[in-house]
């Protein structure tokens, strides 16, 4: 991932609501089981799910608004930054 990636994605993760940020943070940074993220955060299964698809799904949104990304025929998230003058995650 090139830094300019790395830095969108920083920016795009901050602009979460916490309560996406935070099971997001553990299931794909901390590497824990949804399971035990919820019962950390003392919430269901299901909401926990929720939340950390809901948190993916504006990240990709943010990469397919803000820089150009598309989906390939796989569903993979694909394309590079693209500088905008009104972007405030591209920068």
């Amino acid at each position: 991932m090139t830094t300019q990636k790395k830095i969108a994605l920083e920016e795009l993760y901050k602009v979460c609501r916490e309560k996406y940020r935070k099971p997001l943070f553990l299931s794909d940074i901390k590497g824990l089981k949804q399971q035990d993220i919820a019962f950390k955060l003392e919430q269901s299964l299901s909401t926990t799910k929720s939340q950390i698809q809901r948190a993916r799904k504006l990240i990709a949104k943010g990469f397919i608004d803000c820089c150009g990304f598309k989906f390939d025929k796989k569903g993979n998230l694909i394309g590079e930054i693209q500088d905008k003058k009104d972007c405030k995650v591209c920068k």
